[in-house]
């Protein structure tokens, strides 16, 4: 392990009392620092103080993750990762494509068929959900009322 000199050590505990009596006290750090320090001047306080590193990058977050099927598709590619097995690439992919698109659920009741769209950052699992909920039920104005009561809250999670 490489030794630093004395003089680097020095200027080193220099730079941390210089930063911590400034996020102390920093209207009156220059001065304790003169004190402590005879000889101690503005650009060196002000060299202390400037940032020694680059600034952290943030990694953007990508748009798609706001939609429903985002999750979804992440997962399946969790598991391509994991087993190897194409196919769940290729759902991965299917739900890219659809990624955008409004849900469409469809029911048929008494050989009557109805659409429903939902909006495409809904959770694909709740439309899951509610998908396997009114295949269950037995006539039109209870399946309204379920998808009604679907829209009027999944806004909210």
């Amino acid at each position: 392990m490489a030794q630093f000199s004395e003089e680097r050590l020095f200027k080193i505990r220099r730079l941390r009392k210089a930063r911590r009596l400034h996020k102390k006290e920093p209207l009156f750090a220059l001065q304790l620092m003169q004190e402590i320090y005879p000889g101690y001047t503005q650009e060196d306080f002000t060299d202390d103080l400037r940032p020694r590193t680059a600034p952290k990058k943030k990694k953007g977050k990508t748009l798609m993750a706001r939609y429903g099927r985002y999750s979804r598709m992440q997962s399946l590619l969790i598991e391509f990762r994991l087993t190897g097995e194409w196919w769940y690439v290729y759902q991965a992919s299917r739900l890219k494509e659809r990624m955008t698109q409004p849900y469409r659920v469809q029911m048929t009741l008494a050989g009557a068929q109805r659409e429903y769209p939902l909006p495409a950052q809904t959770p694909i699992a709740l439309v899951e959900k509610l998908v396997t909920k009114i295949a269950v039920l037995q006539s039109w104005p209870e399946v309204e009322a379920a998808i009604s009561a679907f829209n009027q809250y999944t806004h909210i999670s």
